[in-house]
């Protein structure tokens, strides 16, 4: 597994520049070009760069795996245009309309399963699951509904905030069908997600995370 430790303009808080799954990736227009090519190399994945409602927090808003992307109602069209040039066919592209606008901090999801905010409309909960293609359960981690703020996840493995408990990293692993470890990103953010953006290949992490950050991370993400 490959993992870079980068910043984008001195900003450490990665996962909320980027959204990787193991078929693309999307990242804001922040990045460099050089930083866009190391970011490639690592997750081995075509990787392109759009913003999403005019805001580089395409982490925040935007959420994805390998069936489809899901963004929030005020995507422009021309947002919406440059995701399905970047895209292939298969890839769906869903919006959602909903009063829960960060989606990514309110759906956790991979490939085999997705975990979302308890508040989600019946309307939103369907374009979920047509999207991702995927069983879809509403619930908590350590009593707070936003889900995807707390644990970040791959097919091969989740890293979950350090107060999550055994019986919810039992639930985690089963619900998304891989291993669940704790951990904490850029020298003791207990929110992974917004440290990280990942899939099965590789993981763009801030500069401030430690070795032993690194060292879970890996393991953990690595899959056994």
């Amino acid at each position: 597994m490959n993992i870079i430790r980068t910043t984008v303009e001195g900003l450490t808080s990665l996962g909320a520049f980027g959204v990787a799954t193991d078929k693309f990736a999307i990242i804001s227009e922040l990045w460099e070009q050089k930083a866009v090519e190391a970011i490639e190399k690592a997750l081995e994945v075509p990787v392109f760069q759009v913003n999403v409602g005019d805001t580089n927090l395409i982490g925040i808003l935007a959420v994805a795996n390998s069936n489809g992307i899901l963004v929030p109602h005020f995507v422009s069209d021309r947002d919406l245009k440059r995701l399905q040039e970047a895209l292939t066919d298969d890839v769906k592209i869903g919006v959602v309309q909903s009063k829960l606008t960060c989606l990514a901090n309110c759906i956790l999801v991979n490939d085999n399963g997705a975990i979302i905010h308890e508040k989600f409309e019946p309307e939103a909960v369907s374009i979920i699951k047509e999207v991702f293609d995927v069983e879809v359960e509403k619930g908590n981690i350590i009593n707070s509904p936003l889900v995807g703020s707390h644990a970040l996840a791959t097919n091969r493995g989740a890293l979950t905030h350090p107060l999550t408990t055994e019986m919810e990293m039992t639930w985690l692993s089963e619900k998304l069908g891989v291993p669940v470890n704790v951990g904490t990103m850029n020298r003791g953010t207990p929110y992974v997600s917004i440290g990280a953006f990942a899939n099965s290949r590789g993981a763009v992490t801030g500069k401030d995370t430690t070795g032993p950050e690194l060292q879970r991370l890996y393991q953990t993400l690595k899959g056994s």
